[in-house]
């Protein structure tokens, strides 16, 4: 097996913690780990191991799905390909015009076997689909359909992803994908040792990531309001639809480097989490950057979070309604230390199930030509 690892829709700073681990996971076997150089930068920041040695390419800025963008990761992805006689392909995202670039490589290339990364973008297959047929050819669904061979297996980044996947829902149907799972992983580095946590007299609760509307943010400003005796920020950016009209919370001006992220939510006492169930279908990164920080969760009780606190304990407050949400911040629960002890060892327990050391002996296998099949995707 020759092994090699691209990049072909970030090329910024965007997922490079994810990135680097899966990309680490994969060293020595990968020959070569092609990104364009900021990319390749912000993968050496966030990494703490060696990577692959770095082929710079050229990623197209986000802007849809078009022809010039199938054609140019086409070229530079076949060019990667016949160059170093791979016959195993990582790809660490994967938009729809990366699907049918990956038909057509397991087509020229009859040894090839492609591991195709899907990001956020699996929320994208249930509910309203766009009548166009310019737009249906190319879209998200039509690349699965494409991509529907025994070379071209997709990667989901959490287990409930595959479940969710596995239930269906509103507005699919009939087609039918393998589906493998390596879970979202974590830096070791990046770690927070333990310490005992003591309640000031205010307590300080952050909004992880971005702040927009689809992750509840107005539930939170809700909460925040009707919660004055604690201390309210986000820790990241807010969502574009508040820019224009800055809600009393602070908020970052823009995107904060790692390390300023990082410290940022670890002065917190808890990440506030009010998700919609949708979001089942996507992988949160923040959620893993609070089980690095051992911040404990309060928030909204979903599948995702759900199953994660089925496997590696309660992982905070998670509760039915944001009533029950609105009556724990008024209570003096939230300043247990014992059960904020227990929250902190499932946190930490989680962080490292999703670090090099146990990712690599999954993705290996799932590496092998004839993988074991976690799932069945229904479209």
């Amino acid at each position: 097996m020759t092994l090699a690892v691209a990049e072909p829709t970030y090329r910024d700073a965007e997922h490079a913690a994810v990135n680097a681990v899966f990309a680490q996971a994969l060293v020595p076997s990968a020959v070569t780990l092609a990104a364009t150089p900021a990319h390749w930068a912000a993968l050496a920041a966030s990494a703490d191991g060696p990577l692959p040695p770095h082929e710079p390419i050229d990623v197209l800025a986000p802007g849809g799905v078009t022809l010039r963008r199938m054609r140019a990761q086409w070229l530079t992805l076949t060019q990667l390909v016949t160059r170093h006689r791979v016959t195993s392909l990582v790809l660490l995202s994967a938009g729809p015009e990366t699907l049918f670039v990956a038909r057509a490589l397991v087509t020229r290339h009859p040894d090839l076997i492609i591991h195709a990364v899907m990001h956020g973008n699996m929320a994208d297959l249930a509910g309203w689909r766009s009548r166009d047929p310019r737009r249906r050819w190319i879209d998200l669904r039509a690349g699965l359909h494409w991509a529907r061979h025994a070379r071209i297996r997709l990667v989901v980044l959490e287990h409930y992803i595959a479940s969710a996947a596995r239930a269906g829902g509103p507005g699919w149907h009939g087609l039918a994908h393998p589906l493998l799972v390596w879970p979202l992983p974590t830096l070791a580095s990046e770690a927070l040792p333990a310490t005992p946590w003591q309640p000031g007299p205010r307590l300080r609760i952050t909004v992880p990531g971005v702040a927009n509307r689809e992750k509840g943010f107005d539930d939170v400003l809700t909460l925040a309001a009707g919660a004055p005796q604690h201390d309210w920020y986000v820790t990241g950016r807010l969502g574009a639809e508040y820019r224009d009209c800055p809600p009393p919370i602070p908020a970052a001006s823009g995107r904060l480097p790692r390390p300023a992220y990082l410290a940022a939510l670890r002065r917190a006492d808890y990440a506030i989490l009010m998700q919609r169930p949708e979001y089942e279908m996507i992988a949160s990164g923040s959620l893993l950057d609070c089980a690095t920080s051992r911040v404990p969760l309060i928030g909204l009780q979903t599948p995702a979070l759900s199953a994660l606190a089925i496997e590696h304990g309660p992982l905070g407050y998670l509760l039915p309604t944001i009533n029950d949400v609105q009556a724990l911040l008024a209570s003096d629960a939230v300043r247990d230390q014992a059960a904020y002890a227990g929250f902190q060892a499932n946190l930490s327990a989680l962080h490292q199930s999703r670090t090099v050391g146990h990712l690599r002996p999954l993705m290996f296998q799932t590496l092998e030509p004839n993988p074991t099949k976690v799932g069945r995707l229904e479209l």
